[in-house]
């Protein structure tokens, strides 16, 4: 045969080749997720996912972006600057009820059904508040406005006496509020664990009361969300992703309190191993409560907060339900 022909057939085929397999190689390369998170207890399973190889073994690579709150990752979410974002219920029912298409796809963290819990209205060491009508008049601190830490709080208020109106909110990040308390900027705040833990064994600050509990007892505090949109192009992402997940949820249930467990929640809250020990971490579920989250609806609109019908439905893909 040709040297020349026998030589161009061999092209050809490499070539043919080299078009079998490069769908194959592409279909290898993992999907990149950008997810926002807030480095809190709540987003623990996620961290869990990710060092422990499980969103790797479902082909996906998670960059986590940190923001200071649940809902100004939100934005985020509309504009497409990430895929994947940890939020609350409250801002996450608000986003979806303007339009902007948010639909829960896990969840992240619900409170126990008895305190102590992870969130807490606490208040400088000494100032003696016990009601909601003791903190009318007074600066209260909340990570972000219209959130599940603000709506809970006015909630709680108002179910212990006082009126939500006659206070007044400002929005601090978590690790700033108990410089806030000592310097007198504020007189109570809304604080999450790890912060909460730090503040209440040091002395800085004291209990009032336990908002959630007192409210809706075993709450679904925060999820993690999509938007429709994004689901609809990428449901086997969204499957992958949950998945993943799941494996994190029941590796933090199955290792509570081990060294290894502390080691990760140092790991990205910066708490020394002794902090952690005393931390109040109810454990994770692998499914979002659908009678919760249109309990919190409910309150939504007593608070004046939704201006449109909203069920829990509209806002929960399959992907965060029990399947019957």
């Amino acid at each position: 045969m040709n040297i020349s022909r026998r030589l161009g057939q061999l092209l050809a085929g490499c070539a043919a080749s080299l078009m079998l397999t490069m769908p194959a190689m592409a279909a290898d390369q993992p999907v990149k997720l950008r997810v926002s998170v807030v480095p809190i207890i709540d987003t623990a399973a996620l961290h869990a996912a990710i060092k422990n190889g499980y969103f790797a073994q479902e082909g996906l690579e998670v960059d986590t972006t940190p923001t200071a709150g649940g809902a100004a990752g939100l934005p985020a979410l509309a504009a497409g600057q990430v895929q994947i974002t940890f939020s609350n219920i409250v801002s996450i029912v608000l986003g979806a009820n303007q339009g902007l298409g948010f639909k829960i796809i896990a969840p992240a963290a619900d409170s126990p059904a008895q305190p102590p819990e992870a969130t807490a209205l606490i208040a400088a060491k000494g100032k003696g508040y016990k009601t909601g009508k003791d903190l009318e008049g007074k600066k209260i601190a909340v990570n972000n406005r219209s959130n599940v830490i603000w709506l809970y709080s006015r909630a709680w208020i108002e179910a212990t006496g006082g009126n939500p109106d006659k206070t007044t909110y400002l929005e601090v990040p978590f690790p700033q509020m108990l410089d806030a308390l000592k310097s007198g900027q504020i007189d109570a705040g809304v604080l999450v664990d790890p912060f909460l833990t730090s503040g209440l064994s040091s002395g800085t600050a004291e209990l009032i009361g336990w908002p959630f509990h007192r409210v809706q007892p075993g709450l679904s505090v925060s999820q993690y969300v999509a938007t429709d949109a994004y689901i609809k192009e990428h449901p086997e992402v969204i499957e992958r992703f949950v998945r993943a997940l799941r494996k994190g949820i029941a590796w933090m249930n199955a290792n509570a309190g081990t060294p290894e467990w502390e080691a990760l929640i140092s790991s990205f809250t910066k708490l020394p191993a002794e902090r952690i020990k005393t931390l109040h971490v109810a454990p994770y579920k692998e499914f979002v409560d659908p009678v919760s989250v249109e309990k919190t609806i409910e309150l939504m609109r007593k608070h004046r907060m939704l201006d449109q019908p909203i069920t829990a439905k509209d806002v929960m893909y399959k992907t965060s339900l029990a399947q019957p």
